[in-house]
């Protein structure tokens, strides 16, 4: 299974493989010598900054330039196709075990998880304290870009419980909360 920190990691070493910061085939190999190298860790830093800068500004760009529905449906997709990256490894695990992937969360990236069977709702609260996408700067990134996230909740409760899922922003650290706050109530 992947954790977030997994990912992250895993983004720096595409990055680093891609910038051409340590040079050899092997992923392993190009994160440990970008670790043991402060200019080449730094010069990754500032690159993977400015992406993260430049991901704010185009989404600034895209509040401007679409229609309020249209963005939203737009990076409710972008959220929907970032969730089949954690399908093999996480997701299809919990088919049908809503309450092993709560508790798989909870040891991970959750800070609370509750699920009310008669009610149909699931409520998240990351672990934080920052957004969870590495693509989001804190601060840079517009609060819409939390639509993305709607989607990719929507996508990966509605795959483990086998039923369509909506889901509700609570609370957002991109919109200024102090958490992620998520709830999901099943169709």
């Amino acid at each position: 299974m992947m954790t977030r920190k997994a990912f992250v990691k895993g983004c720096a070493v595409a990055c680093a493989a891609s910038l051409g910061c340590a040079g050899t085939a092997s992923q392993a190999q190009t994160l440990k010598e970008a670790a043991c190298n402060p200019a080449e860790l730094t010069d990754l830093k500032n690159r993977c900054d400015a992406a993260q800068l430049r991901f704010a500004r185009f989404i600034e760009t895209v509040e401007t330039s679409i229609p309020v529905e249209e963005r939203k449906q737009i990076l409710h997709a972008l959220g929907t196709k970032c969730s089949d990256t954690y399908r093999p490894a996480l997701i299809d695990r919990y088919v049908g075990n809503l309450r092993g992937f709560l508790e798989q969360g909870l040891r991970e990236w959750m800070a609370e998880a509750h699920y009310d069977e008669a009610a149909g709702t699931i409520r998240v609260v990351d672990k934080g304290p920052s957004c969870s996408c590495p693509m989001a700067k804190v601060g840079e990134t517009p609060g819409s870009f939390c639509d993305c996230t709607l989607g990719w909740q929507e996508a990966a409760y509605s795959r483990i419980t086998g039923r369509p899922v909506k889901a509700e922003l609570e609370e957002s650290i991109l919109r200024g909360g102090k958490r992620c706050v998520y709830r999901m109530t099943i169709l």
